[in-house]
């Protein structure tokens, strides 16, 4: 049996990550996995709540808060819960626990265990974005198997110099059993005082730059002038409310604000996405977006940017209709489409829940991991890491970027 422990730096409530990584942790096969989560988080952070859900699956589950950018007091703690633990594979899912494995094996040297890394996406637009990726990419050189979740993924990386023979694309995958209409106990209309009888047109993520939500509303404004009955949705929030305050800023300006919602987090899902008739995306990064699966899922029509590895999901005029980015007509007019055509909504959402069926099932992401995991772990011919290389990695100049 391999003794895995999963390693995530989040804030707040996570994102469509942390459902992967708890789901998987809570579903693996014992007789092949023991699994142990551990959680980086700013001691700042007083609306994190991955430890509620992680407690609440019953899961064997660390919370290690952190003081600043590189808390080495976060890698002893590491280091000793992988002794303890006797762990076989420290699996990170972002840069800052990349760069925490990495210090855990170096520090180890030859008794390290293997080192992966799932790149679920580099979504920080702007300079310190770009640093955080390239230090990451830097990183990732090293470790021993890696993940993308999608090809779009994986050729970024190995676009950054990644050896693409370590990398294994492997798509998110979704519980098409709990995540189905069956399970709803019914929509959030009336709550939000929706009225009856017009198309709702939501969205479903964190409220942040590199969302484009400035385009989401833009378009929300078009399809508004030829749907009039059309309502807005956005589900979410952000690192502060600086975001959603500008957003709000531009609903009034655009003339959509009594018929745009802005619902802040909420964990009841289902219900959100069965209010809706058409999910839309405009995002400028991402990796593979668990909401448009949850969306598919429930026979949602999607419309999304072509963003990452939203294109390996959504079948452009089959399931629902992939624009360019920034391409606020383009989108304006596949999202006006479906708000006016409830057999065309119809026709996509159930094309959607059967692609979702057939080729997203979690159990069978789940089993394709733990293979990879014992091929891994098989070969166990673990590569030392070079001393010098974090100092070259973190080098003046990106310390300086990062802070």
């Amino acid at each position: 049996m391999i003794r895995l422990l999963e390693l995530r730096n989040t804030y707040k409530w996570g994102g469509g990550p942390d459902k992967t990584i708890l789901l998987s942790a809570e579903r693996h096969d014992p007789k092949r996995v023991a699994v142990v989560v551990a959680y980086l988080r700013p001691q700042n952070d007083h609306e994190f709540r991955i430890g509620e859900r992680a407690r609440a699956q019953r899961l064997t589950y660390y919370e290690i808060p952190e003081r600043g950018k590189l808390d080495l007091r976060v890698v002893r703690v590491v280091r000793e819960i992988v002794r303890q633990r006797r762990i076989d594979i420290i699996h990170a899912h972002d840069f800052r626990s990349d760069l925490v494995a990495y210090l855990v094996g170096l520090s180890l040297g030859r008794r390290r265990p293997i080192l992966m890394s799932t790149a679920h996406a580099w979504v920080m637009a702007g300079r310190k974005g770009d640093v955080y990726r390239h230090l990451d990419l830097l990183l990732m050189r090293r470790f021993d198997q890696l993940i993308a979740v999608s090809n779009a993924t994986k050729a970024q990386m190995v676009a950054g110099g990644v050896r693409a023979e370590r990398i294994a694309v492997v798509h998110n995958g979704i519980d098409t059993e709990a995540w189905s209409r069956e399970h709803a106990d019914g929509g959030l209309a009336a709550e939000w005082k929706l009225p009856r009888g017009g198309p709702v047109i939501g969205y479903v993520g964190r409220i942040m730059p590199e969302k484009n939500l400035e385009t989401w509303l833009r378009v929300a404004a078009s399809v508004a002038s030829s749907v009039q009955q059309a309502r807005f949705v956005l589900v979410g929030d952000g690192r502060d409310g600086r975001t959603e305050r500008e957003l709000k800023a531009l609903a009034r300006g655009l003339g959509i604000e009594a018929s745009t919602t802005f619902a802040g987090y909420r964990s009841d899902l289902l219900s959100v996405y069965t209010t809706f008739d058409v999910f839309m995306m405009t995002s400028r990064r991402e990796g593979l977006p668990n909401s448009i699966l949850e969306a598919m899922a429930l026979g949602l029509p999607v419309v999304t940017t072509d963003v990452a590895g939203a294109k390996e999901l959504v079948d452009h005029g089959v399931t629902g209709f992939v624009r360019p980015q920034d391409d606020a007509s383009g989108l304006a007019a596949a999202a006006t489409a479906l708000a006016g055509d409830p057999a065309l909504r119809r026709r996509m959402g159930a094309a959607g829940r059967l692609r979702v069926e057939k080729e997203f099932s979690f159990t069978d992401r789940l089993a394709r991991i733990e293979d990879l995991y014992e091929q891994v772990v098989g070969k166990r011919a673990v590569p030392d890491i070079p001393r010098r290389a974090v100092q070259r990695s973190l080098g003046p100049q990106a310390r300086q970027d990062v802070q």
